[in-house]
């Protein structure tokens, strides 16, 4: 009752706080399970409701025990179909109550259900994957062992990337993969469960760096921005699909990533030239946009004559917008700290 009443209201709240979601699904999803959902983990309130959102049936979500320790958390968590999950980094001495964990999502599974699960065991808002943790293949393949290799359980990888995940009416591309098969492991299970679950962890990342742009070093990561913000609009269409973007970074980021390893010493001027560039901008409290703005424009008079009527005719409109979006902003992000 309480989880479908809170996903009619999530589900109009994601509409207004979002300008725009995006999904790509490579195949229909399922229904019902036995499943588990993995994804990357940018943004710690958001994600687990988008990708709700998303399914038809419910899902029950593995959260970090940490969140369990208040009495309210305790009581009201697992209404939300919230199981609690125990990581040697917050309290080595109950890591053995995972065992209970195991157990309660091998009754889900069998259950037909569907579980999400965030793999890398962190939420950090970078354009990057962690290290994934095995815990995931090791609950779909010991279900699956469990059942004697009969349960059918699938597991669906999905790719979050937000244009921003912390701005209000920011873009969102959910990016998901015909499921893999557990049952494709089991004979490796059933003799080495070690490597079975290691080879499953490592499909898993492979999918999930398919689904994101994954960059692995901040440099890089510097370097790709710089690229997109100057180059990108040219590169595309004049109004590409979120789709069309994503795959365009991709490409950007495998051309640096080449050009690293065969051209080190173009890439470190390149780098050097876009850093000094914009640079350059700050210090003159300047924009790469404007620049290319005023260069589209005949007359700076006139752009310059527009954009003020633009902002005196807007502004209203700004201070309207503004205290009528703020405490709704704000209160979820009281509330989950509060929960937290």
């Amino acid at each position: 009752m309480i989880y479908n009443f809170l996903s009619f209201v999530l589900r109009i709240a994601v509409r207004v706080y979002f300008k725009k979601i995006t999904v790509k699904k490579a195949s229909a999803l399922p229904d019902e399970g036995p499943m588990i959902i993995l994804s990357n983990h940018p943004n710690t309130f958001m994600d687990p409701i988008v990708i709700g959102l998303q399914m038809k049936q419910k899902l029950f979500f593995l959260a970090k025990a940490e969140v369990f320790r208040s009495p309210l958390a305790k009581w009201l968590l697992p209404k939300f179909n919230m199981i609690p999950v125990y990581r040697k980094q917050d309290n080595p001495s109950q890591m053995h109550r995972n065992e209970e964990t195991f157990d309660k999502c091998y009754e889900h599974l069998l259950n037909k259900g569907t579980i999400m699960i965030f793999p890398e065991g962190v939420s950090l808002t970078q354009r990057k994957l962690e290290k994934i943790k095995t815990g995931a293949a090791r609950i779909a393949l010991g279900a699956e062992a469990a059942n004697d290799y009969k349960l059918g359980v699938k597991i669906l990888t999905v790719g979050l990337n937000y244009s921003n995940p912390h701005r209000f009416q920011s873009e969102l591309f959910i990016n998901m993969d015909t499921p893999i098969e557990v049952l494709d492991f089991s004979e490796q299970h059933k003799n080495d469960t070690f490597k079975a679950a290691h080879a499953l962890t490592d499909l898993i990342r492979q999918r999930m760096e398919h689904h994101i742009i994954a960059i692995d070093d901040t440099d890089t990561d510097r370097l790709v921005k710089n690229i997109e913000t100057v180059y990108k609009s040219k590169l595309l269409q004049d109004k590409p699909t979120k789709e069309e973007d994503f795959i365009m970074t991709k490409r950007i980021v495998d051309a640096v990533n080449y050009f690293k390893e065969n051209q080190p010493e173009r890439v470190q001027r390149i780098s050097k030239l876009a850093d000094d560039y914009f640079t350059s901008l700050d210090r003159l409290s300047l924009k790469d946009y404007l620049l290319k703005d005023f260069s589209k424009s005949r007359s700076v008079f006139f752009r310059s004559a527009y954009t003020l009527a633009y902002l005196i005719m807007g502004f209203p409109f700004w201070i309207f917008g503004f205290i009528n979006n703020y405490l709704p902003y704000k209160l979820p992000y009281y509330i989950a700290r509060a929960v937290y």
